[in-house]
């Protein structure tokens, strides 16, 4: 099995972190990603080539009705190309699909609190695979405990944003997106970070192991940059994928971080 990365308009890398069985070979050379260091910042790592953003998403918003679609599930789509949250207005990937309201909330709700506390938010973007069904979400929470006591721990970190939702469409097993939000003066180098999150992720028993990114890029936090980040982390909320879990079993989390 080969990973495909590519550099993405932006300077925005591709990471996938996937599971895999045991006796596939490892790719043992880096991966071509410069890390460009500047001051200020935000990170992002993005695994889908749909989700990229283009400067003319700023002044030409495509023509679509202003529509918001509520579903079985209680959640409501909205099909727009902007959001307005606390009276701010963002652009987002709304696609073909929609977005789902109440997730988007959540993500932009905890980033906004991140950029309040910090002003400088360390922001990482990275999909999680396994090739087993659960019917729950344990190995979510499992991985997120094990990762986020290494983080306090190496980093001191008072407080982790966090949001990730559980997907699956045509594989016979789930998958997870995840989205950090990370005080960003207490970082100074992201390889490190994405270290904690291969080992976090790899199965106890050596059963499986990770894929990851070593050196993705930093950004200043300008306004263009914390539009482009909500853009690519909005894919997060898109109905497509969701559902296909037991009732009792959540299809998405975010932290909460109280401002």
């Amino acid at each position: 099995m080969r990973e495909i990365a590519q550099n993405i308009e932006g300077g925005f890398d591709i990471a996938v972190l996937t599971q895999k069985r045991t006796g596939e070979a490892l790719m043992d050379k880096a991966l071509p990603f410069p890390e460009t260091v500047l001051k200020g910042g935000l990170l992002i790592i993005s695994k889908e080539e749909s989700n990229k953003y283009t400067p003319s998403q700023d002044t030409a918003i495509q023509s679509r009705s202003k529509k918001t679609t509520r579903t079985n599930n209680r959640k409501r789509i909205i099909f727009d190309d902007t959001f307005l949250h606390n009276g701010k207005t963002y652009q987002v990937n709304s696609s073909k699909s929609g977005l789902y309201v109440e997730i988007l909330t959540k993500i932009i709700e905890q980033f906004e609190i991140a950029q309040a506390k910090w002003k400088r938010v360390f922001v990482l973007r990275f999909d999680l695979h396994t090739h087993r069904f659960t019917e729950d979400n344990k190995l979510i929470t499992a991985f997120r405990k094990r990762l986020f006591q290494k983080l306090k721990r190496v980093y001191g970190f008072k407080e982790i944003g966090f949001c990730w939702v559980r997907e699956q469409e045509r594989a016979k097993t789930q998958h997870y997106h995840f989205v950090l939000f990370l005080d960003g003066r207490l970082i100074r180098h992201s390889s490190k970070i994405s270290g904690m999150v291969k080992a976090a992720w790899e199965d106890p028993t050596g059963t499986f192991t990770v894929w990851y990114v070593k050196r993705p890029f930093y950004f200043t936090n300008s306004e263009d940059i914390i539009q482009k980040a909500i853009y690519r982390v909005s894919y997060l909320a898109k109905p497509r994928g969701k559902g296909y879990r037991p009732a009792q079993t959540k299809d998405y989390q975010c932290s909460r971080m109280k401002a």
